[in-house]
C-alpha cells in the first residue's frame, strides 16, 4: 500500500513541490478505505493536505471521490481530536442528496487514524437520519 501511496502522492504533488530539497511547503496523507456502509457516502480513498508554510499555514484539507463529484475542489477539514493514541479529522457537506433521492442537509465526516499504526476509521452521519455509515483502512504520510 505504501508504494501505491507514494507514487500517487508524486504524481499529484506539481513539479516544483516533487523537486524541493528542503522540507515541502505541504504535508500529505493518504488513506485507502473499504466502505462498510454500501451507501456510497464513505470513499475508499481520503488525500489530506497540511500548508506548512507562507500565509494558510496549518490550514488542512480533504479531497476524496465524494467530494470530487460534489463539489470539485478540496474542502477544509479541522483536527477535532488529538491525544497520545490517535487524531481525528472532521469535515462536514452541506445539502446532498445521494442517487436514490435521499437528501440531507449535512454530512459530518470523522476519520480517526491510530499513531501507533495508521488504521483508520471514518464514520459518516447524516443530519436526521439514526444510521452511521462506517469506513476501515489505513493511512500513511509517504
Amino acid at each position: 500500500m505504501r508504494q501505491l501511496i507514494t507514487a500517487a502522492v508524486i504524481a499529484a504533488l506539481p513539479l516544483g513541490v516533487q523537486a524541493q530539497d528542503a522540507q515541502p511547503d505541504l504535508r500529505v496523507m493518504m488513506c485507502q478505505l473499504i466502505d462498510e456502509s454500501g451507501t456510497g457516502w464513505v470513499p475508499d480513498f481520503l488525500m489530506f493536505t497540511r500548508q506548512n508554510a507562507g500565509p494558510h499555514a496549518g490550514r488542512i484539507e480533504v479531497y476524496d471521490p465524494v467530494l470530487q463529484k460534489l463539489v470539485r475542489h478540496p474542502i477544509k477539514a479541522v483536527v477535532t481530536v488529538d491525544d497520545a493514541k490517535g487524531r481525528t479529522y472532521g469535515w462536514a457537506l452541506g445539502r446532498v442528496r445521494n442517487n436514490s433521492g435521499q437528501r440531507t442537509e449535512r454530512l459530518d465526516y470523522r476519520l480517526r487514524v491510530s499513531k501507533s499504526d495508521g488504521t483508520a476509521e471514518l464514520l459518516v452521519t447524516a443530519q436526521g437520519y439514526q444510521n452511521t455509515m462506517r469506513g476501515v483502512g489505513e493511512c500513511a504520510t509517504p
